[in-house]
């Protein structure tokens, strides 16, 4: 361990964002991130401490390459977790149409995107979705379609 009160926050903030809601999972991505941006920096720094030894430590582990081998984890921890926030903060039109359609919200696979807004033709006699309320409820289902697929991964696990 290189620095175990802060991998110990990693693991908390981790485990917290597995047991995130729809509502919090946002908040949860941002602050893993930080966590994660701060423990690379560490890394990064010990890295260029140049009183550590190539040779390994009293417990067999050659520091450096432990150094390179958190710095890579942490980085791809980092980039999954970035892409995760990006799926749930970057929803067009076009895709809360896609998404829509595909998991037939409101009893609807015909949804489209207009200039008017986002509106399906079984709902005609309604006004269409303003583009920001069809992204805002595009995005809350991405969140909660995450959530669901997290629930049964971690059932799965369990019952092994």
């Amino acid at each position: 361990m290189l620095n175990p009160e802060m991998e110990q926050k990693l693991q908390h903030a981790k485990h917290a964002l597995k047991g995130a809601t729809s509502a919090n999972i946002i908040e949860l991505c941002k602050r893993y991130l930080i966590l994660l941006a701060e423990y690379r920096s560490q890394l990064y720094e010990l890295r260029g401490t140049s009183g550590i030894p190539s040779a390994a430590n009293k417990d067999g582990i050659d520091t450096r390459k432990a150094i390179r081998a958190a710095i890579e984890n942490t980085t791809q921890e980092r980039n999954r977790t970035q892409l995760l926030l990006l799926s749930f903060t970057t929803v067009s039109g076009y895709e809360a149409v896609e998404i829509f359609n595909r998991r037939r919200y409101e009893g609807h696979d015909d949804w489209e995107l207009r200039a008017s807004g986002v509106r399906s033709s079984g709902n005609s006699g309604r006004n269409p979705m303003t583009i920001q309320q069809a992204v805002e409820a595009a995005s809350l289902l991405r969140r909660e379609e995450h959530i669901a697929q997290n629930a049964a991964h971690a059932h799965k696990e369990a019952q092994v």
